[in-house]
């Protein structure tokens, strides 16, 4: 895409508001509304992933501090820095190129992740194991760089039991805020933005807020066991988006 067009601009500020509405409720699932939507316009990945990115950071920052008191650096740090070790090279796969093979993988992947959450009984919490967390933590950043989508560990997070929606809120956006940091230099480094990148964010960034705050006031009315229902069946959504992008761009 060259220039921005007012249909455009009206598509881009309603993804954004649904995007956003969703990531108030559940506190992450933007980037699979947004990535596979606008996958569908002239868009190429490599404006998708850092506009997306533009919109997660300050949100990310806004419920982390919502949820500070949740926070756990000792549960934290060590994700954060195996989510480091994806990040590197998959910037290098964004910027040189890109595998719709390997999204097709991550789509099928996710939608194995939310079904076994789906069925899963309540009582059903598993240990947290620390080459598990290793693996699926390098996976989340290495995606998160290459397609602005790292919710591995948003599974793991969940597989492996959290006190309430705040707490579960707290440890993940504070991840995605140091994902988003990292990459937000990384792409400013590797020559990643332009202009026609920063003016798209604006218009996306304004439905990202009014989708937020949407978002929150409809969470307030929510019980814990309907939060945990919405994460799931947002989780499956995301992984049938994906598939779905993938197949669209290998046809």
């Amino acid at each position: 895409m060259e220039h921005i067009t007012i249909p455009f601009a009206i598509l881009l500020f309603a993804v954004e508001f649904a995007a956003y509405l969703v990531k108030g409720v559940a506190g992450f699932g933007d980037p699979l509304i947004t990535n596979p939507c606008l996958s569908m316009t002239a868009m190429t990945n490599s404006q998708i992933t850092p506009l997306i990115l533009l919109g997660n950071w300050p949100a990310n920052l806004y419920i982390s501090i919502k949820n500070r008191k949740a926070f756990s650096a000792r549960q934290c740090l060590p994700m954060i820095a195996c989510i480091v070790l994806g990040i590197i090279p998959g910037v290098y796969c964004l910027k040189f190129g890109q595998s719709n093979i390997l999204k097709l993988g991550l789509g099928i992947v996710i939608i194995i992740c939310g079904v076994e959450m789906l069925t899963r009984k309540p009582s059903a919490t598993a240990k947290g194991n620390v080459v598990v967390m290793v693996l699926v933590s390098i996976a989340s950043g290495f995606f998160s760089a290459l397609y602005g989508i790292g919710i591995f560990f948003v599974a793991y997070i969940e597989r492996t039991g959290y006190v309430n929606r705040n707490q579960f809120r707290g440890q993940m956006c504070f991840i995605f805020l140091i994902d988003n940091t990292i990459r937000l230099l990384l792409y400013l480094y590797t020559g990643i933005y332009t202009l026609l990148i920063l003016k798209m964010a604006v218009i996306g960034n304004l439905g990202a807020i009014c989708g937020l705050y949407v978002g929150n006031r409809i969470d307030k009315r929510l019980s814990e066991h309907a939060v945990h229902r919405f994460i799931t069946i947002v989780f499956i959504i995301a992984g049938v988006s994906t598939l779905i992008k993938a197949v669209l761009a290998m046809l």
